[in-house]
């Protein structure tokens, strides 16, 4: 087990959202249903996936869909797109009971937290209006950088708007190529391995707040106007 106990303080701590804060038990399931009884599971979760990352980078959501449904072998309804798009977002936008615990604790602890996601713009809004985004200093999804995990302009581009050396940021992704893109980046990579694990890893450490000791009031994130970054919570 990695843990940073013994090393340097850490200023930031990075999420990733789906498989480690959100952990829907059968995502591409659910959104199915909403085509009917007699779609192909597997068939769809294939196509689901297949253009997911072109979907996460900004393409649009009846592009995206339209392409799901033809691979998947089934019609599109009318009216489906807003229905797709929406029960999706839901989807991946429900944080884990372990993991929302885990996350206030952080917070009450003053730490900057961060969330970093390859993520279309749907689920950014809808996790933008979630109950639990005030509990994070910035929420960072690929389709509003442009950028998506493991590209390293993805690390370099979250490090910048955090103003840290990449030392001092400890990042969980559930992606083993994601963790080791943020390592060579400089970032203290982990693998989620549950919220334990995680625990285990930030124990000990000095988590501070804006360059502050845990529990002092950071000041404006910067560049913190942009639609892909929140400033930090009053």
């Amino acid at each position: 087990m990695n843990t940073l106990r013994n090393a340097v303080a850490v200023d930031a701590v990075v999420f990733d959202l789906g498989g480690v804060l959100a952990r829907p038990s059968d995502p591409t399931g659910k959104v199915a249903s909403v085509l009917g009884p007699d779609v192909d599971d597997a068939a769809f979760a294939d196509a689901y996936w297949a253009h997911r990352t072109a979907y996460d980078l900004g393409w649009p959501e009846a592009e995206y869909w339209t392409a799901v449904a033809h691979e998947a072998g089934v019609r599109l309804p009318s009216g489906a797109v807003q229905t797709l798009t929406s029960v999706d977002a839901i989807e991946w936008t429900v944080l884990a009971p372990d993991a929302l615990r885990l996350v206030e604790d952080l917070h009450r602890q003053g730490g900057r937290l961060v969330l970093l996601s390859n993520a279309p713009h749907a689920l950014a809004d809808e996790a933008d209006r979630s109950t639990w985004s005030k509990l994070f200093e910035r929420l960072i999804f690929s389709a509003r950088e442009g950028l998506a995990k493991p590209d390293p302009a993805a690390y370099a581009r979250a490090t910048e708007l955090l103003d840290l050396p990449p030392a001092r940021i400890a990042f969980f992704d559930d992606r083993l190529d994601n963790v080791e893109a943020a390592r060579r980046h400089g970032w203290s990579g982990h693998l989620w391995e549950g919220v334990e694990a995680a625990r285990s890893v930030l124990a000990g450490t000095t988590l501070t707040a804006g360059g502050a000791v845990a529990g002092t009031r950071a000041g404006p994130a910067p560049n913190g106007t942009g639609p892909a970054s929140r400033r930090t919570v009053n």
